[in-house]
């Protein structure tokens, strides 16, 4: 092997997609495993190769302390998203899966990328993603996190939305971007009927500009929206909500192409 090549391994190493989740039963701390290949070394021994590689669940490192072995699932891979811009967080994107139905037919385009929260957690459920980024920065961000999740039907785009969209017959299209209401002419003839569009923006002056750029076009609105998560502290006999929640982080309005 090559210096050059060796280069290259050792790379996607390091940015490639997680094969494995080691949790120490003991403490609880995750390891993300990418290379299947090697011993796995943690501060608490070595994981050898022949147990990563086995179906067994719980293993033992050389030192005897006990893991659980899994192959990682969405939620766990989200614990290592590569983070650039301000990521849509997953109350946001529950919602808009819920809201839009999407599906392993639906057909997708998602706008301002970011760090691929978005794009990513409808390419695991849609049948295929384009994701619009005009930075390459973030571009490079979204690739990696597509490797990192192992994602094979987005196609990441360094393009600007604002001139327009190649893809037709859309089921969803998502926009979080500062101006949507330039994206609205381009939905009419990029949505099909029925499909929807959802605009994530963080303050109301905009959502008004963007929902009067509605009217009489084909885009209906249907509402607007923002969701605040409180988690609760439940402990012995303590009962009560945490003194910090998420509060907000942006409106959502959905719309359907009529």
């Amino acid at each position: 092997m090559t210096e050059k090549n060796k280069v290259v391994l050792e790379s996607e190493r390091k940015s490639g997609q997680i094969k494995k989740i080691l949790i120490e039963l003991e403490t609880g701390k995750k390891y993300f495993v990418k290379d299947l290949n090697e011993d796995f070394y943690t501060s608490t021994g070595t994981i050898s190769k022949k147990d990563l590689i086995s179906n067994i669940s719980k293993i033992k490192s050389n030192k005897n302390k006990s893991f659980l072995a899994l192959n990682p699932l969405f939620p766990d891979l989200w614990e290592s998203l590569q983070r650039g811009p301000q990521v849509m967080l997953p109350k946001d994107i529950g919602w808009i899966l819920a809201k839009t139905g999407v599906n392993g037919n639906f057909k997708t385009v998602d706008a301002g990328g970011g760090s691929g929260s978005l794009c990513l957690s409808l390419a695991n459920v849609a049948k295929e993603v384009t994701a619009y980024e005009i930075n390459p920065e973030n571009v490079d961000i979204i690739e990696k996190n597509k490797k990192l999740f192992g994602i094979t039907n987005l196609i990441v785009k360094q393009a600007d939305i604002y001139k327009g969209i190649e893809e037709t017959d859309l089921n969803l299209l998502t926009l979080d971007l500062a101006e949507p209401w330039r994206v609205v002419k381009f939905a009419e003839s990029s949505l099909s009927v029925g499909g929807f569009l959802v605009v994530y923006l963080p303050n109301l002056t905009q959502v008004k500009q963007f929902i009067d750029a509605c009217f009489k076009t084909s885009i209906n609105v249907v509402e607007t929206i923002e969701l605040i998560e409180r988690k609760w502290k439940i402990e012995d006999k303590i009962m009560r909500p945490e003194f910090q929640m998420l509060g907000h982080t942006g409106f959502m309005t959905i719309c359907r192409k009529i």
